[in-house]
C-alpha cells in the first residue's frame, strides 16, 4: 500500500511538472532564437484592417467547426448548445492544465439531460480523429512543396497511404467493438494496468464508427476541411502583410504542421508551445523568426479572448460555473482512465 500511494504521489506531480517543463522548453527556444528588437518592428507593420479580417476568418473557421460537432451530435442538441458547448471546453484548457476541455464540453451538455456523457464525448472523440486526419493529410501534402527531395515526397506518400490504411484498421475494429472488448477483457483478465486502459480504447474506437457511414463522413469531413481552410487564410493575411513574398501555400504548411504540438503535455492555452511550433515551421520556410512569433503570437491571441469570451457566457447561459464544471471535467477524466 504505502508503495502504491508513493507511485501515484510520483505519477501526479510528473503530471504536473512535465507541462510546465514542455512549456520551459519552448518558452527557452524562442527566448534563444528570437531577436526581441525586431518583434515590435514587424507588430507595427500589421494593420488594423489585417487584425479585422483575421478576427472574421477566425470566426468563421469557428462557425464551420461547430455546425460539424453540431452535426455529430445528431441534433441531440441545439446549435446554440453545442456553440457555446465547446466554447467552455476551450476556456478550461485555456486556463487550466491537462487539457479538461473535452471532458469539460461533455459534461456541460451532459449535464442538459439530452445525451450521456459517453455518447457527447464519442462524438468529440469522432472530431478529434477528423482533425488528426486532416492535419497529416494537409501536411503530407505540403511537405513535397517545401522539400524538393524525391525521397522525402515518397516518404510524405507512403505516409499518407499508411494514415488511410490505420483510419480504414480503427473503422473495422469498431465496426467489431463488442467481440474486440470481449476478448481483450479475457485477455487481460490479470493484468490490471492493461485493463484500466480498454474504456480508453473503447471510447476512442466510438469516433471511428462515422467511416462505417460514409454519407455523414464525408459531410463531416467537409465541414472541419473548410474550417481548415479558413485557419489556413488567417495564416496567409498575416504572411501577404509581413512577408510580401509569401507563397499561398504556406498556410498549409505551417498550420498543418504547427497543430501536431497540440498533442504535448503543456501549461494552460499551450501558452509558449503553440508560439514555438509556429516559428519552428516558418523557420523551415526562411522566414525570419522575429516574423514569424508576431504572426503566432497574433493567431494564439485571437484564439485565447475570442474562445475563452465566448466559453464564460457558454458556461453562464447554460447554467453551471466554472469551479463546478472543473470537477466534472476532472471526475470523468479520472474514470476515462485519464489521470488519478
Amino acid at each position: 500500500m504505502p508503495q502504491e500511494d508513493n507511485n501515484r504521489r510520483l505519477i501526479s506531480i510528473l503530471r504536473w511538472l512535465l507541462p510546465l517543463l514542455v512549456t520551459a522548453a519552448a518558452v527557452y527556444f524562442l527566448g534563444r532564437q528570437i531577436d526581441f528588437s525586431q518583434v515590435g518592428k514587424a507588430f507595427s507593420r500589421i494593420s488594423l484592417a489585417n487584425l479585422l479580417l483575421v478576427l472574421a476568418l477566425f470566426g468563421l473557421s469557428l462557425f464551420l467547426r461547430v455546425i460539424c460537432w453540431f452535426f455529430l451530435l445528431e441534433g441531440k442538441f441545439s446549435f446554440s448548445e453545442a456553440f457555446f458547448g465547446m466554447n467552455a471546453g476551450y476556456l478550461l484548457n485555456n486556463v487550466l492544465p491537462f487539457k479538461l476541455g473535452e471532458f469539460g464540453r461533455a459534461a456541460l451538455l451532459a449535464g442538459r439531460g439530452k445525451s450521456g456523457f459517453l455518447q457527447v464525448f464519442a462524438s468529440i472523440v469522432t472530431e478529434r480523429v477528423l482533425d488528426f486526419f486532416l492535419a497529416a493529410f494537409f501536411f503530407l501534402i505540403s511537405l513535397p512543396l517545401v522539400v524538393t527531395n524525391t525521397s522525402v515526397k515518397t516518404l510524405a506518400v507512403v505516409i499518407l497511404a499508411l494514415t488511410v490504411l490505420g483510419m480504414l484498421a480503427a473503422a473495422l475494429a469498431a465496426r467489431n467493438k463488442q467481440r474486440l472488448s470481449d476478448y481483450l477483457t479475457a485477455r487481460w483478465t490479470n493484468k490490471p494496468r492493461l485493463s484500466a486502459l480498454l474504456p480508453r480504447l473503447l471510447s476512442f474506437l466510438e469516433g471511428f464508427k462515422i467511416l462505417l457511414r460514409p454519407g455523414r463522413f464525408f459531410a463531416a469531413l467537409l465541414l472541419l476541411a473548410a474550417s481548415w481552410a479558413s485557419s489556413m487564410a488567417e495564416v496567409w493575411v498575416l504572411t501577404r502583410a509581413l512577408i510580401p513574398q509569401s507563397q499561398w501555400w504556406w498556410g498549409i504548411f505551417v498550420t498543418s504542421g504547427s497543430a501536431f504540438a497540440n498533442a504535448l503535455p503543456t501549461a494552460p492555452a499551450s501558452m509558449g508551445v503553440y508560439e514555438a511550433a509556429n516559428v519552428a515551421a516558418f523557420n523551415v520556410l526562411g522566414v525570419d523568426q522575429s516574423t514569424a512569433l508576431v504572426i503566432a503570437l497574433i493567431l494564439h491571441a485571437v484564439q485565447f479572448l475570442v474562445t475563452s469570451l465566448l466559453g464564460m457566457l457558454g458556461i453562464y447561459l447554460l447554467g453551471d460555473s466554472l469551479g463546478a464544471l472543473t470537477k466534472k471535467a476532472l471526475r470523468w477524466k479520472q474514470e476515462q482512465g485519464e489521470a488519478e
